[in-house]
């Protein structure tokens, strides 16, 4: 018998970590062009440009951070190798545009550029480089980066511009606009406009359907896991179908269920921020148990704590448990007792805690707001 003898490893993705790469940023470049073409209609060309220049401007200053860092390249010089060669591969290969430019797409039109320009360099270098490059961050960068401006510049957190035409619904916290959201008062968006993106908010979270679109593509290619997003989304959809019912709003539950996932970057951080492979669980009964989590987070930060923020810290409280739940699942990949136990236990605290949230505080029929017993 011939024995066929091969090196290690036996076997290879079709795909590389550079393609993968490249495939995502093309998605979030067809959110930003979303963004461009909605903000040029809406509020003119003042609005256009600063939809391009902060998505520029973050991107830049994202990798400027990685033309610092691997300055010492110069230094530590290989025989056969071109230093200039090995610093371009590194800079491009750490894919630090692809967080500056989630950063834009997570924060309004109205941010200022150097004050995006500041965050997507923090970002990078705090979260990435720092513990050691591309696949060694502990936390999402560009999440980090959009709480990380929210609370460093606030006041800047804005829908609009300098010189735009301020046309359009606005969405700017779904702690306070709880009846814009579910469709009441004058001006308020319609469910098919929080599904294409025709109200103002962040620029890439608006566009719920492309992203949906994005989703299932990404999903197809192996980019990303359908686990994640599905039973993040899916689960928050149907705790606040729950809250709704709860809340006696009777059979219009469903639409404004819909409509309250649709906004908040729900959908935006399910699909692009969630599943990010470096900060989630290798196995797939822990990324759904990741999910499970992240929404039961986010249902408690939005609706107990009134933080609108509540997805963004929910993905890094996430983060920071990854490694955890890796440990509960470690040597159990084929053994879903305990998986399905602990997945069961988040729903079902999920669904208890919608409830009691729907109970206490009912919906006034006239504004759509949520009362206080």
């Amino acid at each position: 018998m011939n024995e066929v003898k091969q090196f290690a490893p036996h076997m290879r993705r079709k795909q590389s970590t550079f393609s993968q790469m490249m495939e995502f940023f093309l998605c979030l470049c067809v959110l930003w062009i979303c963004a461009m073409i909605f903000y040029g209609v809406k509020q003119g060309t003042p609005a256009l440009v600063a939809v391009i220049i902060n998505g520029l401007v973050s991107m830049a200053f994202a990798m400027l951070a990685d033309v610092f860092t691997y300055l010492p390249v110069f230094f530590y010089k290989q025989e056969g190798v071109s230093p200039i060669k090995e610093y371009l591969y590194k800079i491009v290969h750490s894919y630090s545009f692809v967080s500056g430019l989630l950063i834009a797409l997570l924060c309004p039109v109205g941010a200022v550029w150097y004050q995006l320009g500041i965050t997507a360099f923090i970002a990078t270098f705090v979260m990435k480089l720092v513990f050691g490059g591309f696949g060694k961050n502990i936390l999402n960068p560009a999440v980090f980066g959009r709480v990380f401006y929210q609370l460093a510049f606030t006041g800047s957190l804005k829908t609009s511009v300098e010189g735009s035409i301020t046309t359009g619904s606005s969405i700017t916290s779904v702690s306070s606009g709880f009846g814009t959201i579910m469709g009441f008062g004058e001006g308020a968006p319609s469910l098919f406009d929080l599904a294409i993106g025709n109200y103002l908010g962040s620029l890439g979270e608006t566009f719920a359907i492309v992203l949906v679109l994005i989703a299932i593509y990404l999903s197809i290619r192996g980019i990303i896991d359908w686990r994640t997003p599905v039973f993040y989304v899916g689960s928050l959809y149907l705790a606040f179908v729950l809250m709704f019912l709860c809340a006696r709003d009777g059979l219009y539950a469903f639409r404004h269920a819909l409509a309250y996932t649709m906004v908040g970057g729900i959908v935006f951080g399910g699909v692009l921020c969630l599943t990010d492979p470096v900060t989630t669980p290798t196995a797939k009964s822990g990324r759904v148990i990741m999910a499970l989590i992240t929404a039961l987070l986010t249902f408690v930060f939005r609706r107990v704590v009134g933080l609108p923020e509540g997805v963004a810290y929910s993905i890094l409280i996430v983060n920071v448990l990854t490694p955890f739940i890796d440990k509960i699942i470690k040597g159990r990949t084929r053994d879903y007792l305990v998986p399905m136990i602990v997945s069961i236990s988040l729903a079902v605290v999920l669904v208890a805690v919608a409830i009691l949230n729907g109970v206490n505080h009912p919906i006034d029929p006239n504004t759509g707001a949520f009362i206080q017993l």
